[in-house]
């Protein structure tokens, strides 16, 4: 089956062999159907399923971890997930194949990372860099909610939707440099949460069916359209940096200022590849010129959930 999408200005062009594997691609990524023919080359990506994970490349490694590994020579990248697939990319190129463990792409999370962990190379060289944060905007300024998973940042984004707020990623918003400024990019992905934060939303109480997920361990997935139709903000500015941390024994939650240069280093952290030297330089003025530009806070989160919009959306006027 294939799939044609539009990622901003740049075409993407999915081969797919699995129907499992397309209908995901299809669920995550139709707000970015492709509507119109574009010049500009396509990245392709090929996607094919097989029972069991490949092993690793005969390729060196560069980078090896224990969720993700990657091995490189010349201008040919190999990403590997191991016991899940790999994906294998041409860098100065335009071509991606990925071979995926059928578990992968029955397993909600696996699937969605491994297509941005072998997009975002090529993303950077056209220069899109990923950052792993919630982007909520109102009038084309977004706030940035940046954390590792389990902050809170899922939570809290979906408060600022609820309350009128716009999604610019669920996940993974693209930073593009300017010489006016730095700039947001929607990226696509479902709002995932447990069912134990949906519950704190009374008007999301329809996702837990008759009650029985309540209890459940498993995130529940819904497109961002269920909450409003017109819910995406494809460019926004950034306005400020908010790095959640989840603290129950507070009353209220609260917002402490942060130095730009904590946030930069944070930011550092969580968005860098060392293996992709050559990037690096463009990527951390990128990330220096969002620093400058937005304020940070961190924001202790008690369970004052309800309060989070009075709290967070003054912030983007």
């Amino acid at each position: 089956m294939n799939l044609a999408f539009q990622l901003h200005d740049i075409p993407l062009a999915f081969s797919v062999d699995d129907a499992l594997a397309a209908r995901r691609l299809a669920a995550q990524w139709a707000p970015f159907l492709a509507r119109a023919k574009t010049d500009a080359p396509p990245i392709r990506i090929a996607l094919s399923v097989i029972e069991t994970a490949p092993g690793p490349p005969d390729l060196p490694a560069v980078s090896v971890g224990p969720d993700v590994q990657y091995f490189r020579q010349g201008q040919r990248l190999a990403v590997r997930f191991p016991g899940w697939g790999r994906f294998d990319v041409q860098l100065d190129g335009n071509d991606i194949h990925g071979l995926l463990a059928r578990a992968a792409v029955s397993t909600y999370g696996v699937f969605e990372d491994m297509i941005l962990a072998a997009l975002a190379p090529l993303l950077r060289r056209r220069g899109y860099y990923a950052i792993h944060a919630f982007a909520a905007a109102v009038n084309e300024r977004a706030l940035l909610l940046l954390g590792d998973s389990g902050a809170g940042k899922t939570t809290t984004g979906v408060s600022l939707l609820l309350s009128g707020a716009r999604l610019a990623a669920n996940d993974t918003p693209l930073l593009r440099p300017g010489v006016d400024g730095p700039r947001l990019y929607a990226y696509p992905g479902l709002l995932s949460a447990y069912p134990d934060s949906i519950a704190r939303f009374p008007s999301l109480a329809h996702l837990l069916g008759d009650g029985q997920r309540l209890s459940g361990s498993d995130k529940i997935s819904f497109a961002a359209e269920t909450i409003r139709p017109d819910i995406w903000a494809w460019r926004t500015r950034p306005a400020a940096l908010i790095f959640p941390v989840i603290t129950p024994d507070l009353d209220r939650s609260h917002l402490q200022p942060m130095r730009a240069f904590d946030a930069l280093q944070q930011l550092i952290s969580q968005s860098i590849e060392d293996w992709d030297a050559a990037m690096i330089p463009a990527q951390l003025r990128a990330l220096r010129q969002l620093a400058e530009a937005a304020p940070a806070w961190r924001l202790h989160l008690a369970p004052d959930i309800d309060r989070l919009p009075d709290l967070l959306l003054p912030l983007l006027v």
